[in-house]
């Protein structure tokens, strides 16, 4: 599927996470060392984002499942003069955020690359157990009207007979792994509240690779990254109808 450019493109957020195993135990050090080398491209105040993880907890009773909440550590967000373009430094991890309007790939990937090397730099972690790139689309149609969301998208809820065909809300997501590579793949595809009274959609893509018995050499986590933002552009393409490449001004 070929990835097309867009003059108007859907992204409300693109962001890569890096997860590393450590060369020794985290340093309450390493966001600010972090910091001291990038503050004169990302000038703006810094920012706590508070993380909060749910874990499956099973008891001995059957049907004694629950879900339980917990907080993270903390992540330290960098910001631009203009808090579009972000960088995340938290416990064996590395994020780089970037809102809209988007860069483009060219500067986000290079954006990538410079954080991730200063962070290898500073924290000298030992591999990479995690790389994921997640991409937050916003489908925006004009009017607040009633919309048949096979013209616009190739995956979404369906209901049987004798269900209410009008759906006032809906949540879609769905989660599968490559054959070649173990590769995962998370869509999402949910109605939206619009302020100006538009009818719209977010499409969350997000393609992940996990290496845990075996962390992946540091040197080896950007051509891999690389093979997760094919792929999931391939992914968004094949989502998508013509109608909604309409809606984005499709450039080639």
């Amino acid at each position: 599927m070929t990835r097309h450019k867009y003059n108007n493109p859907p992204i409300e957020e693109a962001l890569c996470e890096f997860r590393f195993a450590p060369s020794s135990p985290w340093n309450l050090t390493i966001p600010g060392l972090f910091y001291e080398k990038i503050k004169d491209v990302y000038p703006g105040e810094p920012r706590q984002q508070n993380l909060i993880q749910a874990e499956l907890q099973i008891g001995q009773e059957p049907a004694s499942a629950e879900v339980a909440l917990r907080q993270s550590m903390t992540k330290l967000l960098f910001q631009s003069a203009d808090a579009k373009k972000l960088v995340g430094v938290g416990y064996d991890t590395l994020s780089i955020h970037s809102l809209r309007p988007y860069e483009g790939w060219e500067y986000f990937g290079q954006r990538i690359d410079e954080s991730f090397q200063t962070y290898l730099e500073v924290a000298k972690p030992t591999g990479v157990t995690r790389i994921a790139i997640r991409y937050i689309n916003r489908v925006a149609i004009s009017g607040n009207q009633e919309v048949d969301l096979s013209e616009y998208f190739t995956i979404y809820p369906q209901l049987p007979d004798g269900v209410p065909s009008r759906m006032l809300g809906f949540l879609n997501r769905t989660e599968s792994i490559y054959e070649d590579i173990p590769i995962r793949l998370t869509i999402t595809l949910s109605d939206v509240l619009d302020p100006v009274k538009q009818t719209a959609f977010i499409l969350d893509l997000e393609a992940s690779q996990e290496w845990v018995d075996k962390p992946l050499a540091t040197e080896e986590a950007l051509s891999s990254l690389n093979e997760l933002k094919q792929r999931e552009g391939q992914v968004f393409e094949s989502l998508i109808t013509d109608r909604t490449r309409e809606l984005f001004d499709v450039i080639e």
